[in-house]
Formats: structure tokens, C-alpha cells, sequence
């Protein structure tokens, strides 16, 4: 099997390649392959014929995502429709990460996998749009077409890992330098750590055994932003004034769902993220 690895210097894209180093693959950037580009990335998947593409590119800027939705469209949406009519082309597999944003945060449960979509902020309507346009391409039949595509969509959340800024590394930056660390309490979810997540998606596709779908990965146990820094800093045996807060007291430009934890129905289960991230901030020293 051949393996192309899209979004090679994001902190997914550098794990999976971590993971996949003893597999025939190809690893790309945007610089190496412009997935915005249609001719580009018909001409790049017929000259490599990838078995799998696994798409780690994408745009993650929640907030600056509000002020510019039509590039964020373009890369997390209708890039993702052209890579899965050209993986469709050549009979590729799609691999593609979505988010918890693509639901609204109202279900205090959580949110399984057939669950229908709403989101509340441009970012998460980028990522359902890119869904979408994978069912379009792979699931449509017609006369050239009697088979359906070969998808998996991976929804995954609050990701921390080595290779990129993220709310791990925030949090140990300020707690150097400052006397109090507001955190809001009042949003709910499951961190998950790069390289497990990269792992899993590894044995998913080497399994054979599961059908085209959506999945949800992350590593289990539900918290909060600031019970989550809490565990930050216990773990990294550092003190740090944590104080609890409403999201009205920190507004951002992106409303965030209160509750979007993802029930995972479908796979074996994940480690804890409090297991997950002690590996992170041992690897992180």
C-alpha cells in the first residue's frame, strides 16, 4: 500500500508521519501540493496513485476563521470535495479529520457519530461543508460510477501534541509569567493527543475490517478548559493560580459549543487524556 500524508508540517501531519515511517509513503505541505488547486491535485494523485490519502491539512484558526469564511471555505470545505473526487479517480481511499464544532454544544451527553450536524461558528460550518462535499462525491452512483468511493471522516477534538501551538503549550507559557490564569469552566469536551490519535488512524486503516463512515476518536474521559489546565500543571509540578470563568467573561469571536464531547460507538477506545498528556509532557521535556 502506498500512503499519501497531506498537511505534513501541521502537528497531525508530523505524527501520522511518525507512525507511518516504516510504511511506503509520501508526505506533502502546501507548498509541495496546493489542495485549493484542482488541476494540481488531479495531476499530483495520478503521477503518485496513492492507495490512501490522509488528509491532516487544513484551516484551524477558530476565531480568525469568522473574519475570513471564505478561505476558510475554500481549504477545510471544497478542497476537501476535489480531494475526494480525485481519490474517487484513481479508486483511493480518503482519510479526512473533521471537529467536534460541527455540532451546536446543546446535548450535555455528548454526540455519536450519526448525530446530525449544527454548527455555531464559521470554522465548524468549513468542516461540516467538507463533509458534506465527501458524501456527495463517494456516496453518488451513477452510470460511470456504480460503486461507492472509499471514505473515513475522523472527528477528533481539542488536540495537543508536539509539532504546534496548542492549549498545553499556552498553558505552560503563561503559567512562567503570570500571577492568575483565567480559564472558562463552562465548555466541555475531550483533549486528545496527536500521536494517539495518529496511532489509531493507522490501525483503522490497516485493519480491513471497518466499512466507510464516519468515526469519532479521541482519548476518553469528559472535562473542562480549566480542569484541563489544572491537570496541566499538576502533572508539569508547577504552581499556577487557575481561576475559574463563564465564556461571557472571556468573549472571542467564535462562539464555542458549551457541550461536544464525541461518543465513540464504533472503535476501541482511547487511553485517558490524562494518561495521554503526562506521555506529552514527558516527550515535551
Amino acid at each position: 500500500m502506498r500512503y499519501l500524508i497531506l498537511g505534513k508540517n501541521g502537528m497531525l501531519g508530523r505524527d501520522m508521519e511518525k507512525v507511518f515511517h516504516d510504511e511506503d509513503y509520501i508526505a506533502m505541505d502546501m507548498i509541495d501540493l496546493d489542495i485549493t488547486d484542482t488541476n494540481e491535485v488531479f495531476e499530483t494523485f495520478m503521477s503518485i496513485r496513492p492507495d490512501y490519502v490522509i488528509n491532516c491539512a487544513g484551516y484551524t484558526d477558530v476565531d480568525k476563521a469568522e473574519q475570513e469564511q471564505e478561505k476558510s471555505n475554500e481549504v477545510n470545505g471544497y478542497a476537501v470535495g476535489v480531494l475526494a473526487k480525485a481519490c474517487r479517480e484513481i479508486d483511493a481511499t480518503l482519510v479526512h479529520f473533521s471537529t467536534d464544532y460541527v455540532f451546536d454544544g446543546s446535548r450535555k451527553n455528548g454526540y455519536n457519530e450519526g448525530d446530525a450536524p449544527s454548527p455555531i461558528n464559521a470554522y465548524g460550518r468549513s468542516k461540516l461543508l467538507g463533509e458534506n462535499l465527501i458524501f456527495d462525491e463517494m456516496d453518488s452512483l451513477d452510470e460511470l460510477r456504480p460503486v461507492e468511493g472509499k471514505y473515513f471522516i475522523i472527528r477528533t477534538s481539542w488536540l495537543f501534541g508536539e509539532n504546534g501551538r496548542n492549549f498545553v503549550d499556552t498553558m505552560l507559557d503563561l503559567g512562567g509569567f503570570k500571577k492568575e490564569i483565567k480559564v472558562v469552566n463552562d465548555q466541555f469536551g475531550k483533549p486528545t493527543y496527536a500521536l494517539d490519535l495518529a496511532k489509531q488512524t493507522k490501525w483503522l486503516i490497516k485493519s480491513q475490517e471497518y466499512p466507510t463512515g464516519i468515526y469519532h476518536i479521541t482519548n476518553e474521559e469528559v472535562t473542562n478548559w480549566h480542569d484541563f489546565a489544572l491537570e496541566i500543571f499538576r502533572l508539569a509540578d508547577m504552581k499556577a493560580n487557575v481561576i475559574p470563568c463563564a465564556s461571557d467573561e472571556q468573549p472571542r469571536p467564535a462562539r464555542r459549543p458549551k457541550y461536544s464531547s464525541l461518543i465513540n460507538n464504533q472503535l476501541p477506545q482511547l487511553r485517558s487524556w490524562k494518561e495521554a498528556l503526562g506521555d506529552f509532557l514527558a516527550a515535551r521535556k
